[in-house]
């Protein structure tokens, strides 16, 4: 009897098995690497040590037979000396003309001679002053140290979940309590100290000392620390322009102040107790791993999402309230957990049981009304989040949207016009997708938490690159002059242009370097292979960036940017804009420099199943 063929199910199941088993190998290698290059790292720092005991040896000796040399040149300078008076004197002068009359009696005449005229040599020459200690020259960098990327930082943090939730994923992040901050501090060794205007930070167990008039103990003793060590502080208030009086006290005390709020700089510039403090303002962020763009499928309507702010303002509730009365037949509304709804409110109003980043992932728009805390300075944060996640914003045109956000969103001036913008963006799919794909690329160009790390270690006084770890190294295969030129004006019209560009072609370097543009780090490479996977390898292991843009013919203009700003954020190897395309894509350089690049769509497909992790950007 014939044996049934194993059903999908099962094969997927052993796809998974083998996918583990490969990861579980991949794991024991670097294992076994890393125990490798211990033992070594072990070995060479006892042979430095060797090394540097025997150094510190041979100077002792050196400075011991130095000094001895020293001194026996100067023992034979006072012999010398004692000589060459002795011989000038009038006995010596006798005692050399009766050793010269001997035998010769002639010579007896010449004594009363020599007697009057003694004979005086020149002084011996005075040793040298005694040589110094040898030192060795003092180390001074080759080059300036590069700026680090914000992964390397260490933070010690008191901020509230949210921003702890967004700044962990980029960073080395240390909190603490009132009780075990030094322990805590004193083992990480931070590059900053960074603390939030919330008083519930770090699960409320800085709130007494936050909110004692004066400050607590152990917030100064906190703040001494740092200084003593050179530390860096900083605080940022994510509360203004609510609590701008609240948080001044706890301000004066920090060496750099972060605001939300643009226009509250001149209000803390003003106030004499912070004029030495280094002001800045900082707009929220979003972590696009938590608010990403991936989504399952979207509904063909409308979310909103009622929360305290704007129902704990008189006005920013009366807005709200006409704006979803005008858009209740499109749009689904939901309230956040513990929210109470005004009386007289005959909206249906959901409780919302999921996550937010998951609501606004399910739908294919999201509106925004006004709410307490917003200002013509700050960028609303629920805004960004929309963004981020990939959904087309409906939002009232107050001042802090029209001002920051008009080009990313679709604004209404007044509640009778929300029902028609919402209808606009539902019914054009082409309009809706390229304002979602623009909100998400305003996010991810400079609104995410690594963006606001690097601002503030900049601000601190730290080289902090913000975009380390979007760094792009771009590789290009052409065997002629002109296909090399054609591959160049492609990637200059680039909207964001590759950190490096590495050419390999089989035509003369010289003959390429014709077409190369002035101003752009670009390296042509030599090869006379015909294997475009293992020429992509060689190239690879010549770039200086964490990602590689493998070029395509014909690829947008906005393509490199699109991947790129993705990479970081994906948890994945290969960022592509669809699985099945092997170019435009954007990949980790270790993975090209040990497995170089496939050319077919196949080969890409059985490395994912081998555990190649790769992500799919929408364009």
């Amino acid at each position: 009897m014939d044996l049934q063929e194993p059903s999908n199910e099962l094969a997927r199941l052993r796809a998974e098995v083998e996918k583990l088993r490969l990861d579980l190998n991949r794991i024991d290698t670097l294992t076994r690497q890393l125990e490798g290059a211990r033992d070594q790292l072990r070995r060479s720092s006892e042979g430095i040590e060797r090394r540097d005991v025997i150094i510190r040896e041979a100077r002792k000796q050196i400075a011991t037979l130095s000094r001895k040399l020293d001194e026996a040149r100067h023992d034979v300078y006072e012999t010398k000396k004692a000589l060459h008076r002795a011989r000038g004197t009038r006995w010596y002068a006798l005692r050399d003309a009766v050793h010269a009359a001997r035998g010769r009696p002639w010579r007896w005449l010449l004594v009363p001679f020599k007697m009057l005229r003694p004979r005086a040599g020149a002084l011996p020459a005075e040793p040298e002053a005694p040589s110094p200690a040898w030192e060795p020259a003092a180390p001074h960098a080759a080059r300036p140290p590069a700026a680090r990327s914000p992964h390397s930082l260490r933070v010690a943090a008191i901020v509230g979940s949210a921003l702890r939730a967004q700044l962990d994923p980029e960073c080395s992040l240390f909190t603490f309590g009132p009780d075990d901050w030094q322990s805590v501090l004193e083992d990480s060794k931070p590059h900053l100290l960074l603390v939030e205007a919330d008083v519930f930070a770090n699960d409320g167990s800085w709130q007494e000392q936050l909110e004692k008039d004066p400050l607590g103990h152990e917030l100064r003793s906190l703040i001494s620390w740092c200084r003593e060590r050179q530390v860096p502080t900083a605080l940022w208030n994510t509360a203004d322009p609510l609590e701008f009086d609240r948080w001044l006290a706890v301000a004066t005390m920090f060496d750099n102040i972060f605001t939300v709020d643009a226009d509250a700089v001149r209000r803390y510039a003003a106030r004499g107790a912070l004029g030495v403090a280094n002001i800045t303002a900082l707009s929220p962020s979003v972590q696009p791993r938590t608010f990403g763009s991936e989504s399952a499928g979207r509904v063909s309507r409308a979310c909103f999402v009622l929360t305290e702010t704007h129902t704990a303002d008189a006005r920013a509730w009366s807005d709200t309230r006409a704006v979803l009365t005008m858009v209740k037949d499109t749009t689904d509304v939901y309230s956040a957990p513990g929210v109470t709804i005004p009386n007289g409110t005959a909206l249906e109003i959901r409780e919302l049981a999921e996550p937010l980043q998951a609501l606004y992932r399910r739908y294919a728009v999201a509106v925004s009304t006004p709410a307490r805390g917003d200002a013509a300075g700050k960028i609303p944060q629920r805004v960004l989040e929309m963004l981020a996640s990939g959904v087309a914003v409906a939002a009232f045109a107050s001042p802090d949207v029209s001002l920051h956000l008009a080009s990313v969103v679709e604004t209404f001036a007044e509640a009778g016009a929300a029902a028609g913008v919402v209808h606009r963006l539902l019914d054009d799919e082409r309009l809706r997708a390229s304002l979602a794909a623009q909100g998400e690329l305003f996010v991810l160009r400079s609104h995410t938490a690594m963006d606001r790390l690097a601002t503030i270690g900049g601000a601190a006084g730290l080289r902090v690159d913000a975009d380390a770890e979007r760094r792009v190294a771009a590789l290009v295969l052409a065997d002629d002059p002109e296909e090399v030129g054609v591959a160049l004006r492609a990637l200059a019209s680039q909207s964001r242009p590759a950190d490096e560009i590495i050419v390999g072609t089989k035509a003369r370097p010289s003959d390429v370097e014709a077409v190369v543009s002035p101003g752009v780090r670009t390296r042509i490479v030599k090869q006379n292979g015909d294997a475009r996977p293992q020429r992509l390898r060689e190239l690879a292991r010549m770039a200086s960036t964490p990602w590689l843009y493998v070029v395509a013919s014909g690829a947008a203009a906005d393509s490199l940017e699109q991947l790129v700003l993705r990479a970081p954020f994906a948890d994945a190897d290969v960022v592509v804009h669809a699985r099945d395309d092997v170019a435009p894509a954007v990949v980790r350089r270790d993975l090209v420099a040990e497995r170089g690049w496939p050319d077919d769509a196949d080969t890409l497909r059985r490395w994912s199943i081998e555990g190649v992790r790769v992500y799919a950007a929408r364009r």
